[in-house]
């Protein structure tokens, strides 16, 4: 250290006090395991999502008012486009560097649900949702749910057809919520479809989102400091009691420092090699107009799936009706997010361990049985749902009448699910059992007084 910085940290340190909880913050440890790396893949999406974004807000025009594109592309120049969408044009063809930001801001918001999907999922296999964090565990499913609501609202604001057929879902689905569907369309749409959906997404995705996200972020990462790492088993070491592995400073900043210019790299590379923004194909949103191609993203294809997949409904009441929208567009995510939050207070109940414990401990995902077959048994419904979007696409490609993948489907989100939840929980039951019978037999100490 120089003493130009010797002298400021001095002299900030004779104020602040900072050496004591700084040198507590750098030998903090973090355990060695690849999966630990998934929560940090998904913050570094997010602070290139803030970055890149910052970058694109400037050229974005939040209105659907029509002007006339006069920029460099051919395909739009002299026609009466939506503002908002002929920003999108003028930002792709017209500023240097725009469709290079745009192309890494969506790889981000893919690698941001992905990673944080995948966090999730490693979360509930490993139990590591257990006590004394099953706050932090609420925390973080309420984050995933504000990334999916970035990732729409941020989707929808290119304004084309694919937006347009988006849109259209969600306006479906609104208006199907019985007594107040209406209000809610008000609420986020502002009127009749396509209403004031631009102004009011922008103001989501810039600036309430975010900063919901940031502050539960900081929340959750600030919980997980204080209840410190869960880990693997270490041997030779009471794991619930100490953390094995590598301090932040230098190793862990190292490793999370390579892993961030990683990510970087790899979104820039797939920017430039892999035209996943170019929206030029669709054309601007049309009211009455629909692509062939139109569909959600990836991280909604179950809603979407599930609304296909199975026939419409009316279920009429006294005041109300219950559509076939509003039981798989509302219902089912809601259902599935639900058990999320409750599945912490359901395995307590059901797994056989103590849960009035603090636990430090990650297992493996057939460690306990209950937990294996219904984390399985959750994830191939949605994994089925989400595959039964594409029916069209594989009736196409079968050749075979799409009504027949439909059935298969059909019979499919029923059967699977509880077959691979049946064989998971029967396979981890097995395995429990032979650890049970392979741990040596305690004998009691004897009690007598010898002679």
């Amino acid at each position: 250290m120089t003493p130009l910085f010797r002298f400021v940290f001095d002299t900030l340190d004779a104020r602040l006090r900072l050496r004591g909880p700084a040198r507590e913050v750098l030998n903090k440890v973090f355990p060695k395991h690849w999966s630990f790396l998934l929560g940090e893949v998904a913050l570094f999406s997010f602070v290139i999502l803030v970055l890149t974004g910052i970058f694109l807000a400037m050229f974005y025009r939040p209105s659907d008012d029509p002007i006339v594109y006069t920029g460099s592309a051919e395909l739009f120049r002299g026609r009466t486009l939506p503002g908002a969408y002929a920003s999108i044009v003028e930002l792709s063809h017209d500023v240097t560097g725009g469709l290079l930001f745009r192309r890494i801001h969506r790889g981000a918001a893919y690698l941001f649900v992905a990673s944080a999907l995948a966090h999730l999922l490693r979360i509930l296999l490993t139990g590591a949702f257990r006590r004394p964090r099953e706050v932090n565990t609420h925390i973080g499913t309420t984050l995933l749910i504000l990334v999916i609501a970035l990732a729409y609202t941020g989707q929808n604001l290119v304004f084309d057809l694919l937006a347009g057929s988006s849109l259209r879902i969600g306006y479906a689905t609104l208006g199907s919520v019985p007594l107040i569907g209406e209000s809610l369309i008000m609420a986020v749409f502002g009127g009749a479809y396509p209403g004031q959906v631009v102004p009011r997404f922008f103001a989501l995705h810039v600036l309430i989102l975010p900063a919901m996200l940031a502050g539960l972020l900081t929340l959750h990462l600030v919980l997980v400091a204080r209840q410190r790492h869960t880990q693997f088993p270490v041997k030779g070491v009471d794991a619930q009691r100490y953390v094995v592995g590598a301090p932040l400073w230098p190793s862990q900043f190292a490793a999370s420092t390579t892993l961030a210019l990683v990510v970087g790299g790899v979104l820039a590379a797939f920017a430039v090699l892999v035209p996943w923004s170019d929206f030029d194909l669709h054309g601007p949103l049309v009211v009455g107009h629909a692509s062939n191609a139109g569909h959600a993203e990836w991280w909604l294809f179950y809603v979407q799936g599930a609304i296909t997949l199975f026939p419409a409904f009316d279920w009429f009441f006294p005041g109300f009706a219950v559509t076939h929208m509003f039981v798989f567009g509302t219902v089912l995510p809601l259902g599935l997010f639900g058990l999320l939050y409750a599945y912490p207070f359901i395995e307590r109940r059901l797994a056989d361990y103590d849960a009035d414990i603090d636990n430090h401990l990650c297992s493996r995902p057939l460690d306990v049985p209950v937990r294996a077959g219904l984390v399985f048994a959750m994830t191939t419904f949605v994994t089925v749902l989400t595959v039964a979007t594409t029916n069209d696409v594989l009736a196409r490609g079968l050749r075979v009448p799409v009504e027949a993948v439909m059935w298969t489907f059909r019979v499919g989100v029923v059967a699977l699910p509880l077959l691979v939840g049946w064989a998971a929980y029967a396979r981890a039951r097995a395995q429990v059992r032979r650890r049970q019978a392979a741990k040596p037999a305690t004998v009691e100490p004897s009690t007598k007084v010898p002679a």
